[in-house]
């Protein structure tokens, strides 16, 4: 059997507990992949995925590991100054979760694969769909503290449309600064979790994610829209959408067409196989 070890950017970085690409892109697949496993100091294996870990001037193990090597970069990493170009050419292969990361990374001269980031869809773990039947009371954004600017241009919207603020995040964002009502009739900070995050997004009636015009925007994956449709909340982008999921009618069509369709495309297990071909290519290049 293969050995495939993956070394992520929590180990490498002691984050406790992991980073939220660690958890979708290695944690979920681990489960469906027996032959995987995190990578352990010592080992040998016959596959390194390095995710989100780069080489640099005092750390050459990913250009010095001789068996087949693959990059798993989930975020435009080039952006905060990380060795992305060394790093790809001394690989077999890329993965990315968007087209746009994708468009990027090709220019290395690596073959380059877009694997999107997926769930976990065991009913153990994703239970049923929140139910939507009254006027929507509670909209929620979540994500990374410092991505919450996004959010500013929508304040003086939710406040005329009387809507309470549920934020899900690492920090609380302190977003009540731009509004006028006092945080306590209206705002809600809960500290994110994985353990926890689809219980929290189903106390609220639907997403707010606003477009990210930032240099950063455009390559950003999907993710949070699509876990935020799989625990049964439409997802807001604008003012116009804001406005429309007041309604439980509005609220259910967008689940009736999105629903189904996310749960069939965004299930962890595919992202498991499509590794397993990319694995599979690569051991033919290098045998041919």
């Amino acid at each position: 059997m293969m050995q495939i070890r993956y070394q992520t950017y929590s180990q490498f970085h002691n984050k406790d507990p992991v980073v939220g690409s660690d958890f979708i892109r290695v944690n979920q697949l681990l489960k469906y992949w027996p032959e995987a496993a995190l990578y352990k100091y010592g080992e040998f294996p016959d596959v390194m995925i390095f995710t989100k870990v780069f080489s640099a001037y005092d750390y050459k193990f990913p250009n010095h590991f001789e068996n087949i090597k693959i990059l798993d970069i989930c975020d435009p990493m080039w952006l905060e100054g990380m060795d992305v170009a060394e790093t790809a050419r001394a690989m077999d292969a890329v993965t990315c979760p968007t087209e746009s990361m994708a468009q990027f990374m090709r220019q290395f001269n690596t073959p380059v694969y877009v694997i999107p980031d997926r769930w976990d869809i065991d009913p153990k773990v994703l239970k049923p769909p929140r139910e939507h039947i009254d006027k929507a009371k509670t909209v929620v954004w979540y994500g990374y503290a410092h991505n919450a600017e996004i959010l500013k241009p929508a304040i003086r919207t939710i406040n005329e449309l009387g809507l309470n603020l549920k934020i899900i995040s690492n920090d609380d964002p302190i977003l009540y600064r731009f509004d006028d009502r006092p945080k306590e009739e209206y705002y809600q900070f809960v500290k994110y979790s994985n353990d926890t995050i689809l219980q929290e997004l189903q106390l609220a009636d639907f997403a707010l994610l606003p477009i990210d015009y930032r240099p950063i925007g455009r390559f950003k994956s999907n993710n949070k829209t699509t876990h935020a449709i799989l625990a049964g909340l439409p997802v807001a982008t604008n003012g116009d959408e804001l406005r429309s999921f007041l309604e439980p009618e509005a609220r259910k069509k967008y689940m009736l067409e999105q629903y189904d369709i996310i749960k069939s495309e965004y299930d962890v297990r595919k992202s498991v196989d499509q590794m397993k071909e990319i694995i599979a290519e690569a051991q033919k290049k290098r045998n041919d």
